[in-house]
């Protein structure tokens, strides 16, 4: 008596259960607003809000000035992150040991979670020096892109189901990774634009016009501008490419809009802090759509990359049923 093979799942239906694509949603969500708060807390300068750590000035609940609750909020958020995020990789144990991608992108958000408790330790004890706080949102930054990674994968339909081969699977292709790449080296640069000052010494944009400041801060300037040019092209050609996949499905083209939406977006927020002297609501809006482009790019990259369920399903279907 043969037995039937295994039939690949159908278009746009993931390959794992509710609880893990719910709690890696949640995970994403928390770890994006607690950047976009972290920045708020740095920009209102209430880092020092809390002078101690863990405690707050010795309190565990929430109490003092503005800029006390401010930054106890953002511990807080810290914590509810951590927790999600070590229910991801616990799910992820569970149900998803095989895949490579989703597995390994769990383990690496909470490692790097672990990471980012010391460097916000090491901000406090160094009362907020310019090094620990460029270190700490690069950290936050790579959090979300590994809870991005966690999340595209257990959404992404297989790649069987897609009649495709998981080899061709990814439909930004390297672009996608170079996008990433360019575009995490200009965050790291802009944090260096803002601690050192350099800001100021360029007062237009995109060239620095008239009434330069010293010419270390406006080379720095223009390192981050071309960055910026560099990683707009990347994306574009990244998203370009990811809209005309035919491999990608409709999630490729909502990704692809919303990069090139919130690139623009950046882009226009990066003029407005370089035309205004970066004026505090300003950055934090540009970190925030900066931050939300992140996310949009890694998922991008990050689209397509072949399921455990594509994998197993494809080999299954290779092989002949034969007698039991």
């Amino acid at each position: 008596m043969g037995t039937a093979p295994c039939r690949p799942s159908r278009p746009g239906i993931p390959a794992y259960g509710s609880a893990l694509r719910v709690v890696t949603a949640a995970s994403l969500m928390s770890a994006y607003m607690l950047v976009v708060l972290g920045d708020t807390v740095r920009v209102t300068e209430s880092g020092m809000g809390c002078a101690s750590w863990p405690l707050c000035n010795g309190h565990a609940g929430l109490s003092g000035t503005y800029r006390a609750l401010l930054e106890q909020s953002h511990r807080y958020l810290a914590v509810v992150v951590t927790v999600l995020v070590a229910a991801t990789l616990a799910a992820a144990w569970r149900q998803a040991r095989r895949d490579h991608l989703v597995f390994w992108s769990s383990a690496a958000a909470l490692g790097l979670i672990g990471v980012q408790v010391l460097l916000g330790a090491i901000t406090v004890f160094t009362r907020n020096a310019g090094w620990t706080v460029a270190l700490h949102l690069a950290g936050a930054w790579l959090v979300v892109g590994a809870v991005t990674v966690t999340a595209v994968g257990v959404r992404r339909a297989p790649a069987a189901s897609l009649n495709r081969p998981a080899s061709h699977a990814a439909p930004a292709g390297h672009l996608g990774v170079a996008a990433a790449v360019s575009l995490f080296a200009l965050s790291v640069s802009g944090m260096l634009v803002l601690h050192d000052g350099a800001s100021a010494a360029c007062p237009g944009w995109p060239v620095c016009g008239l009434g330069a400041g010293p010419a270390g801060l406006v080379a720095l300037q223009y390192l981050h501008r071309s960055l910026a040019l560099l990683t707009a092209v990347l994306i574009t050609a990244a998203a370009v490419r990811a809209w005309r996949s035919q491999r990608a499905g409709p999630a490729g083209r909502v990704l692809a809009g919303a990069a090139m939406a919130l690139l623009a977006g950046t882009v226009a927020f990066g003029a407005i802090v370089a035309t205004t002297g970066a004026p505090p609501a300003e950055q934090d809006f540009h970190l925030a759509v900066g931050s939300a482009l992140w996310i949009a790019v890694v998922a991008m990259a990050s689209l397509g990359a072949p399921s455990r369920n594509s994998i197993q399903g494809e080999s299954a279907a290779a092989v002949p049923p034969g007698p039991r």
